[in-house]
Formats: C-alpha cells, structure tokens, sequence
C-alpha cells in the first residue's frame, strides 16, 4: 500500500468521525461519546451507535421582550404592562427559546 493510498482512507476515516460526531448533537449519546466510539471502535460501531440512539428531547417555548425596558414575559401579552404604566406603548417582541 502506498503512501497516498494510506493518506485517503486516513482521511476518509476521518471525515466518517466528523461527520458522525457533528450528527450527534441532535442524538442522547452526544458528540463526545460518538466521537470517542467513531474513533477508537471504527466509524462503523459508531453508526450503530448513533442510529440506535435516542433523541435528545428540545424544549420549545417562547418568552416575549419588551425592547425599552429589557422585561421578559412567558405569557402572551401585545404590550409591556410596565411601559404602559409610564405613559408609554411598547410591543413585545416573541422570541422562541430552545433547550435541551
């Protein structure tokens, strides 16, 4: 086998791991496990892995901030009950949180 040859399924070798380790963010397991398996047991093993791995579980919910004064609220609301208490109208802005 000569050089070049060995280099190519390094990197083809490689760029398996990544890929693996970078599709794993959306999986239970995690990137670093992935990683680790992928690397030490063949990208192979670390397929499996990942494709018997249950899905990270997202919590979607949505805040809304008033832009004048900073508030976060979690219920729906048009307006920001303390600007309107000032004398001023000012529109909440949804913003949709994501977390694991």
């Amino acid at each position: 086998m000569t050089f070049l040859e060995m280099f190519f399924i390094f990197l083809y070798y490689t760029a398996l791991i990544l890929v693996l380790t970078f599709a794993a963010s959306q999986k239970k397991i995690g990137k670093l496990r992935i990683f680790l398996i992928s690397l030490f047991l063949t990208p192979v093993v670390g397929f499996f892995a990942y494709r018997y791995s249950e899905p990270a579980s997202l919590l979607h919910y949505t805040r809304y901030r008033c832009p004048r004064c900073g508030v976060d609220f979690t219920e729906p609301m048009i307006d920001c009950p303390y600007c309107r208490r000032d004398g001023e109208i000012t529109k909440l802005h949804p913003m949709i949180m994501r977390s694991v």
